[in-house]
């Protein structure tokens, strides 16, 4: 189930697809809610991506479309 900016909240865990900046799939932590995204912290993701996590200082923006909750 994709969230919503009502169940969105600060310090959820979710998870995000593979997007223009990240190769793989990862999880990350909502830090701040937007009016269609959110600030994720990037706290777990494929080895592969280990530069451009550095490169985006652990920090991503994603749709809120795009997020689930994670388990």
């Amino acid at each position: 189930m994709t969230l919503s900016k009502t169940s969105a909240k600060i310090g959820l865990a979710v998870t995000a697809p593979a997007t223009e900046n990240m190769q793989a799939p990862f999880t990350g932590q909502i830090e701040k809610i937007y009016e269609n995204a959110a600030l994720l912290k990037i706290t777990s993701y494929d080895p592969s991506d280990e530069l451009n996590v550095k490169a985006l200082h652990d920090k991503i923006i994603v749709s809120l479309k795009q997020l689930k909750k994670a388990k």
